[in-house]
């Protein structure tokens, strides 16, 4: 998809954080691949809770603590505790796995 769509994939998919982030990394694609696993855990995650309006996936904001462990920033249009997230990369794969808490 980067390679395909470039800059009008990332600005409709990440958050100008998450841009930042993963093109500073030595394997930019790697990083955008991980975030984008996470991003669709979160979606299904909230949407297997029952929400039904459509959620974009640069509403859904995936950062680093100071620990480099990756954290969702609030996502405004929901009410929920907590979202947990991890995202695994090996190789041309990357995995991403979220825990909604309501």
């Amino acid at each position: 998809m980067l390679e395909k769509h470039g800059d009008r994939f990332k600005n409709k998919t990440f958050t100008s954080k998450e841009i930042d982030y993963c093109n500073a990394k030595q394997s930019p694609s790697m990083h955008f691949a991980g975030r984008f696993a996470a991003k669709e855990a979160v979606k299904k995650c909230i949407y297997s809770s029952g929400y039904e309006q459509q959620l974009g996936f640069n509403k859904i904001e995936i950062l680093n603590d100071v620990n480099g462990v990756p954290i969702v920033s609030m996502i405004k249009e929901i009410s929920y505790k907590e979202i947990k997230v991890s995202i695994s990369h090996e190789s041309d794969y990357a995995i991403g796995m979220a825990i909604l808490f309501l």
